[in-house]
């Protein structure tokens, strides 16, 4: 308050605000006892409910006229920023908290400080009424009622701390037809779990903090979920930079002090800009018409990717309401099962029977607290603000203002004065932000702390600090402005404060570090002289790109080619060992050429031997290509399907069949659809970019259907025993044993495919963990598990870091009591949505990165991702980072585990030591009781109907390209999809049944024997050399070089000198574009006419799949892109033309 402030209080007599009616028993009403206390008051709280906690206490059936939260509510606000000044939440606390850890340092605080005893539960307010002589006493009656009996009593002061959480803002009226819905509405605040909704259509109305928050966790649960907004939001993440809290981040005084120097509209642009690189709001339907600024923002980490994967779709406002659907402003319907109406709250106060008035949400307040009509200053509100920040600390100020007020020790304005200031605020609010119900009370988190602190002189004083103590000053200024700011000088001042602020980015750092992290090798640095040469480099190389492109490609080759003429050295592939054809000088005269090439000795399987019958064993993603493939080719497929239905890995089952894949119900797959699509059956548009296992299935029922493939599959038949005739030798035939309903059949067969995959075994190493047998909790492997439900209310530890162990932890953890992530080397974590929000592998796999990479050492490549990744979320302080480089292990793929982490739901353990009977025992030595343990430890894959013919060791099997067994004397066994690409296997399949097929044909060799074994020998070696030794690395390969060298044996790799000097428009794409399936169809066998336009068009599809609401449509791009990629189109070619002239 200013020195010149008018004494409104009774003076600064010692019998003034003797005692305090508290109205409240939540955050707002602890600290509201505590200030009471510090300040010789003698205050009492009155609490409906038998609890503290007031909002932040969830119960299954809540009160009437109480907060009510759901059971996963996990804070926004980090601890650090919204503790309580004078008391630290501890270390060991995670730092986004859920609803039960917030409870439990309530009940810290409330004991540290022995509130309880002032707190009277189970009491209603009825009425607070002034009392006659309020004019000269300024005191109160306040009438309870406790057990049915109501009571009275005269207080000198009212601190009223109901919150703004408590009455259901439900505007029915507004949304036609609801009264006639069938289904089951609900408000927000009635919601408690996901499980009613299971398998139901939803529409979530309301894109604030709870409606997005219930759109994501019903979306684990329901069928589909609709978010429907009337104006859309800006979305901010929890976890910020190097996975820091994002408050930490931004709340700071120095970034306070640097946006107070720019404009509105340039801050909102800085800002909008960095969160569209997260993800583009306009792409995702999701960009709001106003500024980021003008708008109470939404902070969810997992919408985005929800949004992608398609369980959560973006809809306009409800324009009305039939029996079973929803009408939307765009005219689209949608029939839905229930509505979650997430629209906010409203907020009065009856009990004071008229002496503060709430119209709309509109109440008249100076400084948000104190009715400036108010004969006496002894009627107070605290927490009545929507914060852009924690709201305790705000709370805990007011209080300690409101309680000196009440003393007399600090007087308030005169009251023109005071409704000058509302007045003012209620301009400036209206004139910010977009008019609604919910930024009514809307304060900027530092601005108002400062305001409260100098109206009773704690705020910190940086000229001061930085000439006593420079260190303290420094975190003050730059670092985030912490409660405990308030703290270092004035009423209240704690001795602690110094201490805690110095000591704040080590209580952040603490609950990140549940697993102890070896300093990791030291990368590459990147000095001047680096990123000078690095430019340069980086300018050749796009000027010598095309160039390498062509001279590197393989020929165009008619059938009977030998093996060395269709052989080519690919400068992206460590696998291939075939030497480098001589220089081009274009595709006629390379065919020229090696047609008068001699025959190299090989595997001949001629025109009159070609194969006619083939048996293919599965009907999953690989054997469904297969059939495609062999009908193609013009040959016979029979497909044996041991299970009822196609889909193999893909399809979801809740009991699954012994020696079958599995997979739990919510699984989404990693690849995005235009990079694992079919190479000529694109996926529909309005498909997902990242697809549940119910649109695969129903992905390749379309496929099935469009090619008529079901025809030749054998359902429910398993394949007993694949042997080879005893004229093998000269016919290559195979005797195919077959059970079908308890009945055996055989046949011979010219050619087999083995399209198994490698995820039917489970791999469960129980004799590395000691003590697991006298465990008395339950244990699984993944493949037997299917949903959370289960594991409700369990301590769970799931072993291994890969997709399946990191994706079952975030699940569980959404139910689970606590799950422990526990892993023996670590991992790297990616990302599904790369910059602006694209598919990562869509954004990261294409020809021109893949060319970097192969020309950049190896330790440089490691060293620019995973900086990358860390800058996403820091590894080592959340525990995870391995010793070895991203390249050296098969990444792991997941969006929500960073979230998950910092809030405590997961926490990462190194490996178990021992189990005892209710623990495990980790190597860090710390012990946790558990009650489950899931084994998420990977596949085996081995082939007992093949009889000894493909021998497989610890997932070590010899195989020709992953494909052909080199010892056979006729090459008419292949294996399908027995791999684990860096990408999508789905293009790989169906390129290997391509080859396959052409070689069961005769119209392709294969080497000699010798040189097949050598290539196997090469690849082995150098796959032991790069990746840590694992029997999950054994079949990897990289996605472009893999698919290259299979293009390179059929003759469909794309030609990119040829596209260069043709089609400049296709060859951008194609060249620095994703390196999509369809590629492989513009040329050679299997050519197909749609290639051009699927590929100029991939980029609508993504975008297509993403806007389910019709949003703002990006701004118009600049001219200067299309300026600069005609001149880089010219000059490219020029360079090209002058280096092939010009070399020798």
């Amino acid at each position: 308050m200013g020195k010149g402030a008018t004494d409104r209080g009774t003076g600064a007599k010692s019998s003034m605000g003797k005692k305090v009616a508290i109205i409240g028993g939540g955050s707002s009403g602890l600290c509201a006892i505590k200030a009471c206390l510090q300040e010789g008051l003698e205050p009492v709280c009155f609490e409906r409910s038998g609890d503290i906690g007031g909002l932040w206490r969830f119960e299954e059936r809540p009160e009437e006229g109480r907060a009510s939260i759901y059971r996963s509510v996990i804070i926004n606000t980090s601890k650090e920023m919204m503790c309580f000044s004078d008391f630290p939440i501890p270390e060991d606390f995670p730092n986004y908290m859920h609803n039960s850890k917030i409870m439990e340092y309530f009940r810290m605080y409330a004991r540290r400080f022995d509130l309880l005893r002032h707190i009277r539960f189970r009491t209603t307010v009825c009425r607070v009424s002034k009392r006659p002589d309020f004019a000269t006493t300024g005191q109160w009656d306040v009438v309870t009622e406790s057990e049915g009996k109501q009571e009275e009593a005269v207080f000198d002061a009212v601190l009223v701390c109901t919150g703004h959480h408590t009455e259901a803002h439900l505007p029915l009226s507004t949304f036609p037809g609801i009264e006639k819905f069938k289904g089951r509405y609900l408000h927000s605040r009635d919601y408690k779990d996901s499980q009613d909704f299971r398998d139901k259509m939803v529409v979530v109305v309301g894109i604030g903090n709870s409606g997005s928050d219930l759109a994501v966790e019903i979306s684990q649960a329901a069928k589909q979920v609709f978010l429907s907004t009337r104006r859309g939001a800006w979305i901010l993440n929890r976890v910020g930079d190097q996975g820091y809290p994002i408050d930490i981040i931004f709340t700071t005084r120095m970034k306070t002090f640097l946006k107070n120097l720019m404009s509105p509209s340039m801050v909102s642009s800085f800002v909008e800009k960095q969160l569209n690189m997260r993800f583009n709001h306009s792409h995702y339907g999701l960009k709001p018409k106003h500024r980021i600024i003008d708008q109470h923002p939404t902070i969810n980490d997992d919408l985005p990717n929800r949004i992608i994967s398609g369980r959560v779709r973006v809809k306009p406002n409800i324009q009305e309401f039939t029996e079973t659907a929803a009408i939307f402003e765009d005219g689209t319907r949608e029939d839905i099962d229930a509505v979650v109406f997430a629209t906010g709250y409203s907020f009065s106060f009856p009990f004071l029977e008229g002496c503060v008035k709430v119209v709309e949400n509109q109440v008249s307040l100076y400084k948000f607290m104190f009715p400036p009509d108010m004969e006496k200053p002894t009627l107070a509100f605290i927490g009545l603000v929507q914060p852009l920040g924690a709201i305790m600390p705000i709370s805990e100020l007011q209080c300690r203002w409101a309680t000196r007020v009440f003393k007399g020790l600090n007087k308030l304005p005169p009251r023109q004065d005071m409704e000058a200031d509302i007045k003012q605020k209620k301009e400036a609010m209206a004139k910010r932000y977009v008019k609604s119900q919910r930024h009514t009370i809307q304060v900027d988190y530092i601005p108002c702390m400062d305001e409260l602190a100098c109206q009773m002189g704690v705020k910190p004083n940086l000229l001061t600090l930085f000439l006593t103590d420079p260190k303290l000053a420094l975190e003050v200024a730059f670092g985030p402005c912490t409660p405990y700011q308030y703290r270092l000088r004035g009423p209240g001042e704690w001795a602690g404060a110094r201490e805690a602020i110095l000591t704040q980015q080590q209580r952040i750092m603490k609950p990140l570090q549940t697993r102890h992290v070896e300093e990791h090798p030291s990368a590459p640095t990147t000095s001047l002289v680096f990123k000078l040469v690095g430019a340069v480099a980086v300018l050749a190389i796009i000027f010598a790109y095309f160039y390498a492109a062509a001279s590197h490609q393989c020929p165009e080759h008619p059938s009977g080619l030998s093996f060395h003429a269709m052989t080519c050295r690919n400068l992206e592939h460590d696998h291939i060992s075939a030497p480098a054809p001589r220089k081009s000088w274009g595709s006629v005269g390379i065919i020229k050429r090696l047609r008068g090439l001699p025959q190299h000795p090989c595997h001949r399987h001629t025109a009159d031997m070609a194969a006619q019958r083939v048996a293919i064993i599965g009907a999953g993603a690989s054997g469904l290509c297969a059939l495609k493939c062999c009908l193609d080719e013009g040959l016979v497929p029979t497909c044996f399907e041991r299970s009822g239905d196609i889909g193999g890995l893909w399809l979801f089952e809740e009991r699954p069949e012994e020696g079958h894949a599995s997979i739990y119900r919510s699984v989404t797959i990693n690849a995005s659809k235009e990079m694992m699509c079919f190479s000529d059956f694109p996926i529909p548009e309005d498909f997902p970019n990242y697809m549940h296992n119910s649109k695969i299935m129903e992905y390749f029922r379309m496929y099935a259907r469009r090619f008529d493939l079901l025809r030749h599959i054998r359902f429910r038949t398993t394949v007993c025993r694949v042997s080879k005739r005893p004229d093998f030798a000269t016919t290559g035939q195979w005797d195919v044993v077959t059970e079908s309903e308890g009945k055996q059949e055989e046949a011979v067969f010219d050619a087999v495919l083995v399209c198994t995959g490698h995820h039917t075994e489970a791999h469960l190493p129980l004799s590395t963990f000691p003590g697991l047998e006298k465990f008395e909790g339950c244990y699984l492997h993944s493949w037997d598990y299917k949903s959370p439900q289960s594991f409700s209310g369990k301590r769970v530890v799931v072993i291994c870091t890969g997709n399946s162990g990191i994706n079952i932890a975030v699940e569980l953890s959404h139910a689970a009591k606590q799950v422990f992530l526990s892993t023996k080397c670590g991992t790297w974590v990616m990302h599904r949505l790369a910059e602006g929000g694209f598919p990562f592998d869509f954004f990261y796999i294409s020809r021109f990165i893949q060319l970097l990479h192969s020309l950049l050492p190896h330790s440089v490549s490691s060293f620019l991702m995973e900086r990358k990744l860390n800058a996403r979320f820091d590894h080592a302080l959340y525990g995870l980072q391995p010793q070895h480089g991203i390249f050296n292990q098969y990444p792991t793929v997941n969006d929500d585990l960073p979230n998950r982490i910092i809030s405590g739901r997961v926490r990462v353990k190194p490996n178990i030591q021992e189990f005892t009977e209710t623990a495990a025992i980790f190597e860090d030595g710390t012990r946790e009781d558990i009650d489950a343990v899931v084994f998420a430890t990977g596949y085996s894959f081995s082939f007992p109907f093949l009889e000894g013919c493909v021998k497989v060791v610890e997932n070590q099997v010899s195989l020709y390209k992953f494909m052909f067994p080199p010892d056979m004397e006729k090459p008419t066994l292949a294996f399908i999809g027995l791999v684990q690409p860096l990408g999508a296997i789905m293009p790989i399949s169906k390129l290997q049944c391509r080859w396959a097929t052409r070689v069961f044909k005769g119209l392709q060799d294969l080497p000699p024997s010798p040189a097949m074994l050598a290539d196997v020998t090469q690849v082995k070696e150098k796959m032991a050399k790069r990746y840590v030794k694992s029997q999950r690395h054994t079949i990897q390969v990289d996605y472009i070089p893999y698919m290259d060298e299979l293009a390179c044996q059929v003759g469909v790799k794309p030609n990119l000198f040829t596209l260069f000097l043709t089609d400049p428009k296709l060859v951008l794409e194609v060249a620095f574009g994703p390196c999509t399936p369809y590629q492989y169809r513009l040329r050679g066998p299997g050519e197909w006419a749609g290639t051009r336009e699927a590929i100029l068009t991939q980029q609508q599809r993504v975008v297509q799949a993403l806007r389910a609401r019709a949003g703002d449509c990006p701004p118009r791009s600049s001219t200067v892109p299309h300026i600069f990629k005609v001149f880089f189109s010219v000059g490219l070619i020029v360079a090209t033309l002058v280096y092939i002239s010009f070399s020798p």
